[in-house]
């Protein structure tokens, strides 16, 4: 646990910065710095250039915990904010609103250090090529990083320009993406991706082999895909240990549900303890669909804790109604808000403060009783088993082993549980709660959209199904204006416009919300996306997607996100969604540039499937075919539709690109298979039309 001296985010002592006119929580918090900090804009970069100045772009989030460390000890400094005053213009940028930069800049800092991470310190000449670039730096180490920088620029100009010409270089070649194969791919490299994944998986705690430790939901999926494609029990192993090890684990909160961003070390044990919704989201979609694949409680438990907890915490409740506006004066007035970012680590001026507890705290608030349980289910040790005497509360033994140390039976045991977690939350809920960013983040409200409508389906909750569609209704009505599509709303303004991330996982988004509802609405809304997104985003000289628009900001570089990571490639994403919009709607185009954009990274798959895990699932969606199951309904009968359930018996049973399509006015209610580029005859059965998907779409 990390102890930082106080913020003086509040003082009065200090005039304010021009952050104060920002909307960013982030770059609020900086807003009483010292510092003469700006936000970017092409302003600020001409002044750079009138002045001959270096520019130092820091960048950051509001949840991020070493961020807070660096401004305590170096931003609200008054002698160090002095030396950057005299010999820098300094931005200040969030990363969530402008992932751009951050990519950009983040690429140099790997370039020069071999690492990267946040708080980001790039420092660049008036032109934006950075000469300089790191990650937190202690206050004195970061006042002599400055003075001696600028001490170079001043004397020895032409050295700057001459590295920082280096750097560029490095840059653009890192950025030039050449297509790496138009071979078809066949099944047997399909298998080999997962051996080659193998190798670098944690076979004892789940998840990677390494520290620190990143959920990674859309590499648990394509490793469900996988086991249900081969029947790798392998795999299916992988998959039960890494779900229940996370969950068990100190990066999941018991007490409130919800994953924190990642876990210190390699047992899922120690987080750094800021909730994203962005993980939680994908978190949710993987948990309901492994309870529907394997019907193990837990996971459902799991999948409904971490909804309360983004319904509960990060749910936007004060939102303004929607006015109505030219694009919109027919529909009426929506409340709906939809969720914010995330919460903070720290609260109180320490890591995790709110999360954790003395051995002490715990026995003032639980009966004899129910702390003799609690001391087992969470491991609670008398000097704490983390820092300073606190205890992370997590669940190192199976209930089994629990009622066996415990001497409890079944039927004494849950209801003591529940009533120590209800005491636990409610003391906890007296403490000083972590900051909480409200800004509403187009692509990570889609990835719930997402998440709600999994839920639906797969927990068969039409709680759920009601809220995906009030969240997908109202981001449409928010982020799409004027005919593109924006990325963040907060406090009743919509700007920045969207970047590849928001097009793709919002299109995303909204196919699931289709397969939930049968509301054609949203397939032609996803449509709409992909055709923006193509007009934007394509390159037909490189054959890729950029991560920014055509007619957006040009940087130092123009990017395009290949690397499937915590959140996938939007490359990827919007592959996924050619291929199946372009299968439901018979468009070849689509379904050809899906195939085009595997073609970039194909070899880069093969080599590396933990980075690819997405464009993984394309590849068995292409190469076999894919799977497009139509659902066919009787119009002249009621009752001759398929229900959710069945919906369900067909999805749990497929991989998660397979296409399930609704069409009415057939003469009888029945289901036809398309798989392996054939369309077979329809049948009436679900066993059948799985049977008949299972043999086409096999990697057996």
């Amino acid at each position: 646990m990390t102890q930082s001296p106080p913020s003086n985010h509040n003082s009065l002592q200090n005039e304010p910065n021009a952050l104060i006119h920002a909307s960013s929580p982030y770059l609020l918090q900086h807003a009483y710095n010292p510092v003469a900090w700006e936000e970017w804009s092409n302003l600020t970069w001409q002044r750079a250039k009138a002045e001959n100045k270096l520019v130092l772009v820091s960048i950051g989030y509001s949840t991020c915990h070493w961020c807070h460390v660096m401004e305590h000890e170096s931003f609200e400094d008054f002698e160090t904010a002095e030396i950057m005053n005299h010999h820098l213009i300094s931005i200040k940028v969030d990363r969530e609103e402008r992932p751009d930069i951050d990519m950009v800049y983040m690429d140099a800092c790997q370039l020069m250090t071999g690492r990267g991470g946040w708080p980001l310190n790039a420092i660049c000449l008036p032109n934006g090529q950075p000469i300089y670039a790191g990650t937190y730096f202690p206050k004195q180490q970061w006042q002599q990083i400055i003075e001696q920088l600028a001490k170079v620029y001043r004397e020895e100009p032409d050295k700057a320009h001459d590295y920082a010409g280096k750097i560029q270089q490095k840059l653009d070649a890192l950025n030039r993406w050449d297509s790496e194969s138009s071979d078809p791919l066949h099944r047997a490299q399909l298998l080999e991706q997962f051996t080659t994944l193998a190798e670098n998986l944690d076979w004892v705690d789940g998840g990677p082999n390494r520290a620190p430790k990143f959920p990674l939901p859309g590499q648990y999926e394509y490793i469900l895909d996988y086991h249900l494609l081969t029947g790798d029990e392998s795999a299916k192993d992988f998959l039960h240990l890494s779900l229940i090890k996370m969950s068990n684990g100190g990066i999941y909160d018991t007490i409130r549900g919800g994953f924190c961003r990642y876990s210190t070390d390699a047992q899922w044990f120690a987080p750094h303890f800021e909730k994203m919704l962005y993980d939680n989201a994908q978190l949710i979609s993987l948990y309901a669909r492994a309870f529907a694949w394997s019907d193990a409680p837990l996971y459902k438990q799991i999948a409904e804790e971490c909804i309360h907890f983004c319904e509960e915490e990060l749910g936007l409740k004060d939102g303004q109604a929607l006015k109505a506006g030219p694009e919109r004066s027919e529909g009426p007035n929506h409340t709906h808000a939809g969720y914010g970012s995330a919460l903070d680590a720290d609260s109180e001026g320490m890591e995790g403060k709110f999360y954790v507890f003395t051995r002490e705290e715990l026995l003032t608030i639980l009966s004899e009783e129910e702390f003799a349980l609690a001391e087992i289910q969470f491991n609670i040790q008398k000097d704490g088993n983390w820092e300073h005497g606190y205890n992370i509360l997590h669940q190192p033994l199976a209930p089994l082993q629990v009622l066996e140390k415990s001497g409890l039976t079944a039927a004494e045991y849950h209801p003591r549980l529940l009533s120590i977690k209800q005491k636990i939350k409610r003391y906890q809920d007296s403490r000083i709660r972590p900051s909480f960013d409200d800004k509403a983040i187009c692509s990570w409200n889609a990835l719930y959209l997402k998440a709600l409508a999994d839920a639906s389906l797969f927990l068969q909750n039409t709680n759920y199904s009601e809220k995906a569609t009030a969240l997908a209704d109202w981001m449409w009505l928010t982020f799409w204006q004027n005919n593109e599509l924006l990325r963040i709303h907060r406090n009743g303004i919509t700007k920045i416009s969207g970047f590849l991330e928001d097009y793709a996982c919002f299109c995303e988004g909204l196919l699931s919300a289709y397969t939930i509802t049968k509301n054609e609405d949203y397939l032609a809304k996803a449509e709409i996306l992909i055709q923006k997104s193509i007009e934007l985003f394509y390159n037909p000289q490189t054959q890729q997607l950029a991560f920014t628009p055509d007619n957006g900001e040009a940087l130092i570089v123009r990017k395009s996100d290949l690397n499937d990571d915590v959140i996938a490639s939007p490359n990827s994403v919007l592959a996924h969604c050619l291929f199946q919009v372009g299968t439901m709607t018979s468009n070849l185009e689509y379904i050809e540039l899906s195939k085009t954009l595997l073609n970039q990274v194909t070899k880069s798959m093969i080599q590396n499937p933990g980075w690819y895990f997405n464009w993984s699932k394309l590849a068995q969606a292409i190469t076999l075919g894919g799977c497009h199951i139509k659902l066919e309904n009787n119009a002249n009968n009621p009752k001759g539709e398929w229900t959710s359930a069945e919906t369900l018996e067909i999805a749990k049973h497929l991989p998660s690109w397979t296409t399930i399509e609704f069409k009415n006015g057939a003469q009888k209610k029945q289901i036809e298979v398309c798989a392996n580029q054939t369309c077979f005859a329809p049948v009436e059965q679900i066993q059948q039309a799985l049977e008949i998907a299972l043999d086409n779409c096999s990697l057996q």
